[in-house]
């Protein structure tokens, strides 16, 4: 006996350590899982945080030089007189210059304001230009670039002009730096079009600095930090790289980095890259303007919560792998016997097989358990009878009903989204049955239910049937039925012909509609069911038209 207890307690002591350790695994895989995904959480959030505010920056300023050109294309009377007359034109660009001033006085961060004529029919000065001289300054008026002193295809100097034009739409230009008044500046500019002619470009200059305060401001973990690329793959924002410098330039292992950042915007998980021999991780979001906002951190910082909860799910697993042999070397001679009764139980129970007896019973707490769980399982058994008859099976007809069916979606789409199942769904639906329980009362409706079925059962005798209305029901057709389902539709038409309604000198009458799952079009399982719904109402349809010559 004393040798017995011996095995039973190496047994359970073993039991105990090793469920300790796939705990403590399941742990640790967990905390890996979590922070990774709290990690990620933040880091976008973030970055979808600054690039809103960036957005709604770039928003308004858009805002302001639209307001700006359609005003000055609605105060245009006429292009031919902007060309042929010098008095119109400068009484039009007069008119233009309070309004323009007025709308960067209100645009943040503006620095010039400046609508140009096409210089193909005007003087090569022709428009307006107000700037300021020094970045907190006011706007003055200054002499426009004469375009006759550059080429066109000289975008460092007019390319504010013509890249515009030629996009033929609003153009956000690169950033640049501008030596007069030692600003860095971005521009926004935007063509203006009358009857398929170029008129001219309205733009203004905007201080560079508003947008990398928001960029420099940002901040994650220790030294986490967020910079700006344009859309070529340039350095606009960086607190290491200057501005204009290609990434893939400034250091090789910052290539992989660009093509993230061409493939589109970070979705729930970081991408990891290694930048001077730091492991990192960066998530970005591509703004309105076509830049690029990321945001990077070490991973060693990202990794530092998980690692210290690592920790302590380690030390934790000791501890209590600890404590459960020094409980089980104390309580296992007690509760051995009675406790391994309830647990080959709890395991049938779990397999579903509710007809366990348990006769082991002590006079202490575990007999009381071993009572109660008895008790209970006998109850379950009762219940879950009861209830499976209630919620899954038609009292009518005795097929599924409504409830099942439901089931049946729910795990047909989850096979859908984890494969490509095969099935099709048919629709049924009894005509007449409204007639029939109007003229010969609702026990004659019944029998008309309970015939279709029979005939419906007969049919798809190896298809799951359900009733899902009054006088609706639905098929669900797979393996062998799905490959034959034209001759059990045939089947099912002559079986109609053959069969008597609850109203005398009457044929059995059903619609039905048909639909075959296709991956690629259907998303979902009530896809396949409308179509198939569709295809009933319309197999209904014809047959009131057949019965009605």
């Amino acid at each position: 006996m004393k040798s017995i207890q011996t095995k039973f307690i190496a047994l359970i002591l073993s039991c105990v350590l090793l469920s300790s350790l796939v705990i403590g695994g399941a742990g640790v895989r967990i905390a890996h899982t979590v922070v990774d995904r709290d990690s990620a959480q933040i880091m976008n959030l973030l970055c979808s945080e600054k690039a809103c505010e960036l957005n709604g920056l770039f928003s308004r300023i858009e805002q302001s030089v639209k307001s700006l050109s359609l005003y000055t294309s609605e105060q245009l009377e006429s292009l031919d007189r902007l060309k042929t007359d010098a008095d119109y034109m400068e009484a039009y660009t007069s008119q233009l210059k309070s309004v323009a001033v007025t709308a960067a006085n209100n645009t943040e961060g503006a620095l010039a304001v400046y609508v140009r004529f096409n210089p193909d029919f005007s003087s090569p000065t022709s428009g307006l230009f107000w700037s300021r001289t020094t970045r907190n300054g006011s706007f003055q008026e200054l002499v426009p670039t004469d375009f006759s002193t550059y080429s066109p295809s000289d975008t460092e100097h007019v390319g504010w002009y013509y890249i515009p034009v030629n996009n033929g739409t609003a153009t956000w230009m690169e950033p640049y730096y501008n030596q007069n008044i030692g600003v860095e500046m971005v521009s926004y500019v935007i063509p203006i079009y009358r009857d398929n002619e170029t008129v001219g470009v309205v733009g203004m200059d905007i201080d560079f600095s508003i947008i990398e305060d928001v960029v420099n401001g940002t901040r994650v973990y220790d030294s986490g930090y967020a910079f700006l690329v344009d859309a070529q793959g340039k350095v606009a924002c960086h607190k290491d790289i200057p501005m204009g410098t290609p990434m893939g330039s400034a250091d090789e292992s910052l290539i992989p980095v660009v093509a993230e950042l061409e493939n589109g915007t970070t979705g729930s998980s970081l991408f990891t890259y290694s930048w001077k021999g730091q492991e990192k991780e960066l998530s970005f979001r591509t703004l309105r303007n076509t830049m690029y906002l990321a945001v990077t951190a070490p991973v060693s910082e990202i990794d530092a919560a998980r690692n210290e909860l690592v920790l302590h799910i380690l030390t934790a697993l000791v501890l209590i792998s600890a404590l459960s042999v020094g409980l089980t070397v104390l309580f296992t001679r007690r509760l051995i016997r009675p406790l391994k009764e309830l647990n080959t139980a709890a395991k049938k129970i779990a397999e579903g097989d509710y007809s366990v007896s348990i006769s082991n019973q002590t006079k202490d707490e575990v007999g009381t358990l071993a009572e109660s769980f008895q008790k209970t399982v006998d109850s379950l058994q009762k219940y879950i009878t009861y209830i499976n008859g209630l919620a899954y099976r038609d009292p009518l007809t005795g097929v599924k009903n409504k409830t099942a069916y439901q089931e049946a979606e729910r795990q047909m789409e989850e096979r859908m989204r984890t494969g490509q199942p095969e099935f099709a769904v048919v629709v049924m639906d009894i005509n007449g049955l409204k007639t029939v329980n109007d003229t010969c009362g609702h026990d004659f409706g019944d029998i008309l239910i309970i015939d279709a079925c029979k005939l419906i059962c007969r049919t798809f005798k190896r298809s799951p049937v359900y009733r899902i209305g009054g006088d609706e029901f639905v098929a669900i057709l797979e393996n062998g039925d799905l490959e034959h389902y034209a001759e059990l539709l045939d089947e099912f038409t002559k079986g109609m012909e053959g069969s008597s309604s609850a109203r005398p000198g009457e044929s059995l009458s059903i619609a039905r509609g048909i639909a075959v799952y296709d991956s690629a079009t259907d998303l979902v399982f009530a896809n396949v069911f409308k179509r198939a719904d569709d295809a009933m109402y319309q197999n209904k349809a014809a047959m009131k038209a057949q019965a009605g010559k």
